[in-house]
């Protein structure tokens, strides 16, 4: 008896904000799309921002100024263009500091001084697989899933002056696997990809 083999696709995503001056933000995407018999998966993740015009495409060229204390408008989904999946997502925060060095924080403090809040009511965790974050329906095609973060809060009280000029890199990542015959639900699909994707900032 063939082995089933699930389609995936991964893609990445990568945000940069400075954390006093300017916002210097790029996007670049790694897509990776497995086709078996017919069907394949293919995702893409969609960034948004709220203005006073309405939900506007996220700007990729234009700098955007951050001041300690302020919210930015950064909504995140993802849209399934082929074959029923499940699908996954994770994020993390990293600190640049004016050097170009990552600077060591422990999570605490990066929480402190950086909040991006994930949409629970829509995107689930495992206890044993607390990284990512599971979108609880299954997703057809064409429909985007609801927001897994919407906005990106800096701390006014946190972000001292050791922060200043510094860049903050927000990685997205987001895979799938196609629904049929891979379990009832989210929690139970199987075949999900091991690699984490590549980041290409341009």
């Amino acid at each position: 008896m063939k082995k089933k083999i699930l389609a995936l696709a991964v893609i990445a995503v990568s945000l940069s904000i400075a954390a006093h001056n300017t916002l210097a933000y790029f996007t670049a995407e790694d897509k990776a799309h497995n086709v078996i018999t017919t069907n394949g998966v293919d995702i893409t993740i969609e960034e948004w921002q709220q203005t006073e015009e309405g939900l506007m495409p996220y700007p990729k060229d234009e700098p955007i100024r951050v001041m300690p204390g302020i919210t930015v408008s950064k909504i995140v989904t993802v849209k399934n263009n082929e074959a029923e999946s499940y699908i996954r997502a994770k994020f993390d925060v990293v600190v640049i500091d004016a050097m170009g060095k990552t600077m060591e924080l422990d999570a605490a403090t990066l929480d402190s001084i950086i909040t991006v809040a994930p949409n629970e009511a829509y995107w689930l965790s495992k206890e044993i697989d607390d990284e990512w974050y599971y979108y609880k329906d299954a997703v057809d095609v064409g429909i985007v899933t609801q927001p897994l973060f919407s906005e990106v809060v800096f701390s006014g009280v946190n972000m001292t002056n050791e922060y200043q000029n510094c860049k903050v890199e927000i990685n997205v990542v987001a895979q799938a696997v196609q629904t049929a015959n891979n379990g009832s639900t989210v929690m139970e699909a199987a075949g999900w990809p091991n690699n984490k994707g590549r980041y290409n900032v341009r």
